[in-house]
């Protein structure tokens, strides 16, 4: 409907804008011809040429509008009063299309803007005329008192005619508020009629008294009423221009905000933006004021910004908090509210966040309120969340229907929603859902792998640690985690593996040596694979028993130890340490369920590790055994001849036996895993034109690109040709996103060697183990159906791009 009113306003624009124009120029014609016919005397050349080649380029922006004031309108005004209408009308017409020089597009506004002002001043000039008679100075005789009267009178007809129809254009291209953008324009431009017919009755009187030339007095008076104007102008667009920066600022603030609170949780955008349509169409149908609406706006984006301050570890945690934890997780509320408190926001957003979770009949949290103490912002957006919530699905439950939900929310109007919010909702239900397809935020249902799970049973915080701390501290591990992820599925070598990660690792965990511990095949023994930290050269190639020492206990167990004697270990490898270690953690490196070996930190400093830093080692070692699995099966596979000898990759004998492996784990756990086909686009014309050689090292770069974008748990392999498989550990839409990622990233890629750009496209497509199939040629079936889906929609979208028909070497993503 939006995009439909918006044409509507386009094509009355532009029949007015055409009418005006034809009518316009038909008048500035005529009135030509009667100039030609009569001519004036040189004294009017010498005006017009000061006009339109002086006054002219005194034209001043009016802030925030399309329009101008221009201080030529005072020489039209004196030739009206000295030489008559159709002189006039020429003069206001061809100044009116030298104005149009100073700005975008002249061709275009020339012929409107000399239309406009000769329509304008023929019309009020020829309505003067039939009121005052023949008013010109002095050859009519009239007085000059009489005089102002008329060019004032001429100044007010023009002024409603010009000034009106301009802004009611400009007024067209401001949808939102039509009547504002006018009034603006008209307001503002008022100055340059008035203050103009004031000034050429001055100036006429001026020329009776001394000579025609005296009209040169005109322009200093007009210099200084620009520089006077423009002053003032500047300082208002000044003002403008840093209440736009400081709107905009406002407002990136709220999104950085929300995206923080985003990435730290698993609920996705869609959600966020489905709640706030909710929220902000229910506070629209209870009148809520401006300042409370906006207010609404930003909550639904920042009504979970406290769950920042919430450890990874509790927000994600699959199944049921311990009582520790759930005291721990209802605190977000609370800081969520203070953090907003610091922004301090124009509008009444805190107590909307503090209050979310309060309940009708007094049984909610923080503040135990009841009824109408609750905000109505905080009440509305309770149930907005609530139903949206319920239709995705959480891993503690699945999604529930649209009529299950609805059922849910009838049955709590008045326990724990206002039933008068609850009522209003449902009945403006099929609205609100008719604008959430509008904007192409539908419900998408998770799979298997579906969203987080979050506690809605928050208190007080119990804790007087400042706010940003907590967040800070909580982040600071989740951020090094990643980074450390990120690292290591860049490389395929178990060295640069574990020199990343032990480097990283010492920025959430303190140690003064690191050691990865790994069994040997076939053999009782477990070798020091890799040593950091002090000591580390003592350590490295040692070798222990397992069952021996603290590590070998771990790895015959299958259990973490921390806080043992560190001197244990260090007895086991036989060497001697002078340095005395006071403290240990040392974890098992498990894949599967298959024990790899251990790691293992030994700190001098510290007197014991605390059990969160046993959690950090623990997430860091599941890392590292993937990357670890990984690199154990790509060297069996290299071994097996299973790598494709260009990019290094696995190659499709590779996939198989992958997949049987992923699909067998799938079977035992209940899960699923995702088929991405992948193939390159146009790749044919980079080896006829460049050569095969080319075309291998694009090849391997691409490899090498969708290698370091994947994480250590998905598989890679060259298929064949220009085409890729990969198998994902994620369901339908994670990747989904993922194949949009890699897309994204092989688009922004030049793969050419120096001296030549080289720019590709990748077509994708995703099947999803179980659903699609459950042996691998179902599977690439349907990745292949898919993909090729994927193929001709992008097809289509570069072929209407590009008109040319010819690719250069630089455009080799078309197809």
């Amino acid at each position: 409907m939006a995009d439909q009113a918006t044409v509507q306003e386009s094509r009355t624009e532009i029949v007015l804008t055409r009418g005006i124009t034809l009518v316009g120029l038909a008048i500035f014609a005529y009135e030509t011809f009667n100039l030609m016919n009569s001519p004036p005397d040189l004294q009017w050349v010498w005006l017009a040429v000061v006009a339109v080649l002086v006054v002219s380029r005194m034209d001043i922006h009016i802030p925030k509008t399309c329009g101008t004031i221009t201080l030529s309108d005072t020489f039209v005004f004196i030739s009206l009063a000295l030489y008559g209408i159709a002189p006039s009308v020429v003069l206001a017409g061809v100044n009116a299309a030298a104005c149009s020089l100073n700005y975008s597009n002249p061709r275009k506004r020339a012929p409107f803007s000399a239309a406009i002002m000769s329509v304008s001043v023929y019309v009020s000039a020829t309505i003067a005329d039939r009121i005052f008679g023949d008013f010109r100075y002095p050859s009519s005789g009239i007085p000059i008192s009489r005089l102002v009267t008329v060019l004032g009178f001429v100044a007010l007809v023009h002024y409603m005619l010009s000034a009106g129809v301009i802004g009611a254009i400009n007024s067209m291209r401001r949808p939102d508020n039509r009547i504002r953008a006018w009034a603006g324009y008209v307001m503002w431009s008022s100055v340059s009629y008035f203050v103009g017919a004031a000034a050429a009755s001055l100036v006429v009187e001026l020329i009776s008294i001394v000579s025609f030339y005296g009209f040169l007095i005109a322009i200093p008076i007009l210099a200084c009423t620009y520089l006077t104007y423009k002053s003032r102008l500047d300082k208002v667009e000044a003002t403008v221009v840093h209440a736009e920066h400081v709107t905009d600022l406002h407002l990136r603030t709220i999104e950085a905000l929300a995206v923080a609170m985003d990435a730290k949780g698993d609920v996705p955008h869609e959600h966020v933006r489905r709640v706030q349509i909710y929220a902000t169409g229910l506070a629209r149908f209870f009148g809520l004021s401006e300042p409370e609406l906006e207010a609404v706006k930003a909550g639904t984006l920042l009504h979970d910004i406290g769950k920042l301050a919430i450890p990874d570890h509790i927000l994600h945690k699959p199944g049921p908090l311990s009582p520790a934890e759930f005291e721990r997780m209802k605190m977000h509320t609370v800081v969520g509210a203070e953090i907003l408190e610091r922004v301090r926001f124009p509008y009444p957003i805190v107590p909307i966040v503090r209050n979310q979770h309060e309940r009708w009949d007094g049984q909610g949290y923080p503040d135990g309120l009841r009824g109408d103490q609750i905000p109505m912002g905080a009440r509305i957006l309770s149930v907005a969340d609530c139903f949206d919530s319920l239709r995705e699905d959480r891993r503690y439950r699945k999604a529930k229907s649209r009529g299950e939900a609805i059922t849910l929310l009838k049955d709590e109007a008045g326990k724990t929603f206002d039933p008068e919010v609850v009522r209003v909702f449902l009945e403006h239900l099929p609205e609100l859902e008719a604008e959430i397809r509008w904007q192409r935020v539908d419900l998408q249902l998770a799979g298997p792998d579906g969203q987080a799970a979050y506690s809605d049973s928050e208190a007080r915080p119990n804790s007087a640690m400042d706010e940003m701390d907590r967040i800070r501290d909580a982040n600071r591990d989740v951020l090094t985690l990643y980074n450390i992820a990120g690292a290591i599925t860049r490389s395929l070598d178990l060295r640069d593996t574990f020199a990343v990660f032990s480097s990283r690792l010492e920025d959430i965990v303190t140690y003064t040596t690191c050691v990865v511990y790994l069994l040997k095949p076939d053999s009782p023994d477990i070798e020091v694979a890799h040593a950091s930290g002090r000591n580390f050269d003592q350590l490295k190639g040692r070798k222990i028993a397992v069952g021996a020492g603290i590590a070998g206990w771990v790895i015959a167990n299958h259990q973490p130890i921390f806080n043992c004697d560190p001197g244990l270990d260090f007895d086991a490898l036989k060497v001697e340490i002078s340095d005395k270690y006071q403290a240990a953690i040392v974890v098992p490196l498990l894949k599967d369920g298959h024990v790899l070996g251990a790691l293992g930190l030994y700190s001098t400093d510290l007197p014991a590790y605390a059990p969160d830093d046993l959690r950090l080692v623990e997430a860091v070692a599941k890392l590292v055994s993937d990357a670890i699995a990984n690199s154990l099966h790509n060297a069996l596979s290299a071994g097996k001849d299973l790598t494709d000898p260009i990019t290094g990759l696995p190659n499709a004998r590779a996939l198989r036996h992958r997949f049987e492996e992923e699909a067998d784990r799938a079977r035992r756990h209940k899960d699923r895993f995702a088929i991405v086909m992948m193939d390159l686009d146009g790749f044919r014309p980079i080896n006829d034109q460049l050569g095969h050689e080319v075309g291998d090292g694009v090849l391997r770069g691409l490899a090498r690109l969708l290698a370091s974008q994947l994480r250590s748990s998905d598989f890679i392999t060259r298929y064949g040709g220009d085409e890729f498989v990969a198998i994902l550990h994620a369901g339908p839409e994670e990747a989904a996103d993922l194949v949009q990622h890699l897309q994204k990233m092989i688009e922004q890629r030049d793969f050419g060697p120096p001296g030549v750009s080289i720019r590709l496209g990748m077509s994708m497509g995703c099947s999803t183990f179980g659903p699609d199939g459950t042996n691998l040629d179902e599977l690439l079936i349907a990745a292949d159906r898919a993909m090729y889906a994927d193929k001709a929609r992008r097809k289509a979208a570069i072929s209407r791009a590009n008109t040319s028909g010819k690719l250069t070497i630089d455009q080799y993503r078309i197809m």
